[in-house]
């Protein structure tokens, strides 16, 4: 491999348009323990203690994910930042997790499951023919969005923020929510903290911190 890549945004960018094995493991070994911790994250959303091997298959098909479409999802990741390729991998993360989840509990009850894709486009930021800005432009602001959260784990803590990427972005209703094992609030209780972390995060984006707005209303 190539020694002068250095970020991660470089190596996701080779990866894009490479099956080579270095590069494709070098990704793996520095991707694999931020997918870990959120695969972990989001799974006690849905059990109370995921094993790790539910974990490690969860991660496993995040990698799979990424390379869906001969790898459509990072052919269309353009860096906004230093290391933006791992706010990119969060929310792949959470996405694969989230379904991962929805198939047990669909097989479980004998029903089939819908999937509610993370990003616009079956969770790609782009077609296989073209880059549209304005996919562009809501991964750029999902990613903000999620450091955002991340820069305030005091005032926002790692469930509200759970809850919240659930329902804008999965679909969730509020009373799915308070039905999770793990989220230990009522309908009302998932009501009353989307509202409050969507109300701090209309506030930082009418400081100029954020561009764009948080979601649907």
């Amino acid at each position: 491999m190539n020694g002068s890549i250095t970020s991660v945004n470089d190596l996701a960018k080779l990866c894009a348009h490479s099956a080579e094995e270095p590069e494709w493991e070098e990704l793996v070994s520095r991707c694999s323990p931020l997918a870990t911790v959120v695969a972990r994250r989001i799974s006690r959303l849905w059990v109370s203690d995921p094993s790790p091997a539910i974990v490690d298959d969860i991660v496993q098909e995040v990698f799979l994910k990424l390379c869906e479409h001969d790898r459509r999802i990072l052919r269309g990741f353009e860096p906004r930042g230093e290391d933006s390729f791992f706010g990119l991998l969060r929310i792949v993360t959470a996405s694969v997790t989230n379904d991962y989840y929805r198939r047990q509990y669909s097989t479980k009850r004998g029903g089939k499951v819908l999937t509610m894709p993370l990003l616009d486009g079956d969770s790609a930021l782009a077609s296989q023919t073209a880059i549209e800005p304005s996919r562009m432009q809501h991964s750029a602001l999902l990613e903000q969005l999620d450091r955002k959260l991340l820069s305030a784990p005091k005032i926002i803590g790692h469930r509200d923020r759970a809850l919240f990427w659930l329902y804008y972005r999965q679909g969730f209703t509020a009373e799915e929510i308070s039905r999770l094992p793990a989220a230990g609030l009522t309908a009302k209780g998932v009501e009353s903290a989307l509202r409050r972390v969507t109300a701090w995060l209309r506030a930082e984006i009418e400081r100029g911190d954020v561009t764009g707005p948080p979601g649907p209303n």
